[in-house]
């Protein structure tokens, strides 16, 4: 339930209330799709242009989207694969296709995708609640949050402690998230 808390989940009746609102948000719609007027998804090239704000659509592996989400697409994709497989089930499918997505960098090598501030800053303090083990690192990620949050790790393995205390059950309470986000104040996003 921790990286759930991380998404906006918003559901649709039909393929058509997903286009409209994917349009609304400004995002161009890709697909994933095996014929033959699909571009394969590779890694990124030199000079290839940033990339749009994206709505992607993963098929399932049989029937892949439906045809009103490839009429509507702006573009379909596949994943170039090797030997005897044909396709993939629709969760390893999603991995490599947003993957592939995350591993595209700018000319400067900084990624594409980047969250505006303010929606960075409310979900540096909703993780920061989540991420406190004890008041003292409540107040001290508190801190943190209203400069602008701790700097990214460059290597994003976790030490061996943090592994043994997770190996060891330790958990964060409810209580001391919704503590921080009274304390942090203002809207927290959805």
């Amino acid at each position: 339930q921790l990286y759930a808390a991380r998404l906006d989940v918003r559901v649709f009746r039909t393929a058509s209330e997903c286009i409209a609102a994917a349009k609304a948000d400004g995002r161009q719609l890709w697909v994933t799709d095996l014929s033959q007027e699909a571009a394969p998804l590779c890694a990124h090239a030199a000079g290839e242009p940033a990339l749009p704000r994206l709505a992607v659509v993963v098929g399932s592996e049989g029937a892949g989207v439906s045809k009103t989400m490839l009429a509507a697409a702006d573009r379909r994709v596949f994943l170039p694969m090797c030997g005897f497989t044909e396709s993939l089930n629709v969760s390893v499918a999603a991995a490599l296709v947003l993957q592939r997505l995350l591993d595209r960098r700018d000319a400067s090598g900084a990624p594409f995708g980047a969250l505006p501030a303010a929606e960075a800053a409310a979900l540096r303090a909703r993780w920061y609640a989540d991420l406190a083990r004890s008041e003292e690192q409540l107040q001290l990620f508190l801190e943190l949050a209203t400069r602008g949050g701790a700097e990214p790790y460059l290597d994003t393995r976790r030490p061996e402690a943090f592994r043994e205390e997770q190996r060891a059950g330790g958990k964060r309470t409810a209580a001391r998230r919704r503590a921080f986000e009274g304390e942090a104040g203002g809207e927290q996003g959805p």
